[in-house]
């Protein structure tokens, strides 16, 4: 080999070193929120951060506040701390986002969100959070237009509590549950579908101790392959409830005495099922129980089946599963699974439904409606793929004008 084609092929492998990092390299926005660090007051307010918001819960126990003692990095962070779970309630710290489909809020559609921050657990006992969530929801959208609350936007709009057309098309929440750490750096990540038009992120706590959160970012970014699932592959994680329970939702309506947690003295198999109770029962009943949110384009077209264990126990109301599908044109659900109350040793149920082609975020439910007296429990629970839908499931197409 002569000297000059030796040269150019060590310069051909240089450039091809150099330029790969760059070939696969992601294309990341800047941080989308404001006031990420907590060190922008609010005018005119003791404690509250600029540019977030707290839930409110009327609770003399609940306390929010912007730190000037602990902070990850700069002079603040913001903290959370509750000290009684008398009530079942989720506090939160959070910030509203507006995806203007007229502006470089459409780009998002079709990357995938990026939320992360840092957190700090003080004596824990319960589920401290992370949330992002992608709404299509013309109240919350019109609220942040007009600068007034959800409420006031909802009347404006003439749009009755059960007309609500709010649907979560993107939603990861990440629990956890540790009592005590150091700073910690989380994140969650959701694909941005289109019609989206307006973010949340939220910082919050189910349970009773202090949590601390800094430096929070939200940043677009090139979105992951859609994961196809394996055969007989099961979508819902710790399906077993074996761990602590931290990747389900506890949905319950806030009433004294609701409670949904994981269990150590009965289950199905292994050690552990989830056990759902309440106190007295109430004039206005609601769907509760443990649920898990997939949002995985993947499953578009297919055909789903959810298994799942049942124990009642003295119960005076019903349990049953159920399977929710977000999508572009608004919620598909199919009837509820087998109906369990009364006094029932553990009995299998199965749910299947085919997922529409335009379905975005699928809720897979093992519910009960509460309050009523009586005792619920789950265990041994799967979402798998059966195959490709049986009915016809695209949308329909547009009409030609």
């Amino acid at each position: 080999m002569t000297r000059l084609r030796f040269a150019l092929v060590l310069a051909a492998l240089a450039a091809s070193t150099i330029a790969a990092p760059y070939a696969h390299a992601k294309t990341v926005s800047k941080n989308l929120l404001r006031n990420p660090g907590f060190e922008q007051p609010l005018p005119d307010h003791e404690w509250m951060p600029a540019g977030w918001d707290t839930s409110i819960s009327g609770l003399p126990t609940v306390f929010f506040g912007r730190d000037t003692l602990l902070a990850y990095k700069g002079s603040y962070s913001i903290s959370l701390a509750n000290l009684s779970v008398l009530f079942p309630m989720g506090h939160n710290w959070s910030q509203a986002l507006l995806v203007d489909s007229t502006s470089v809020g459409r780009k998002m559609w079709g990357k995938d969100l990026v939320f992360s921050v840092w957190t700090r657990s003080i004596g824990i006992e319960g589920r401290a959070y992370i949330l992002l969530q992608a709404y299509r929801d013309t109240i919350s959208k019109m609220s942040l237009v007009w600068g007034v609350d959800r409420d006031a936007a909802q009347r404006r709009l003439n749009i009755k509590p059960v007309d609500d057309p709010l649907l979560d098309f993107g939603w990861k929440r990440q629990f956890f549950s540790e009592n005590e750490t150091g700073w910690v750096r989380r994140e969650v990540r959701v694909y941005c579908p289109p019609t989206v038009n307006v973010l949340f992120v939220r910082l919050g706590l189910q349970g009773t101790g202090q949590v601390m959160f800094d430096e929070a970012s939200l940043t677009v970014e090139d979105p992951l392959p859609a994961k196809a699932p394996g055969p007989g592959e099961n979508l819902l994680a710790e399906p077993g409830f074996e761990g602590e329970g931290n990747a389900w939702e506890f949905s319950m309506p806030a009433y004294r005495g609701m409670r949904i947690e994981v269990d150590t003295t009965v289950a199905h198999s292994g050690k552990h099922s989830v056990r759902c109770e309440s106190g007295e029962g109430e004039y206005v009943i609601a769907r509760s129980g443990a649920c898990q949110v997939i949002c995985n384009r993947a499953l578009q077209g297919k055909r789903l089946r959810l298994t799942a264990w049942c124990k009642t126990d003295s119960l005076k109301g019903t349990a049953y599963t159920k399977i929710y599908c977000h999508t572009l044109r608004g919620m598909y659900q199919v009837p509820q699974g087998e109906q369990f109350g009364a006094t029932t040793d553990w009995t299998k149920t199965t749910l299947e439904m085919d997922v529409p082609t335009d379905t975005y975020a699928i809720w897979a439910w093992c519910a009960w409606d509460a309050p009523v007296p009586g005792l619920v429990y789950w265990d041994d629970c799967s979402l798998e793929v059966i195959g490709t839908s049986e009915g016809l499931m695209d949308p329909p197409k547009p009409k030609r004008r």
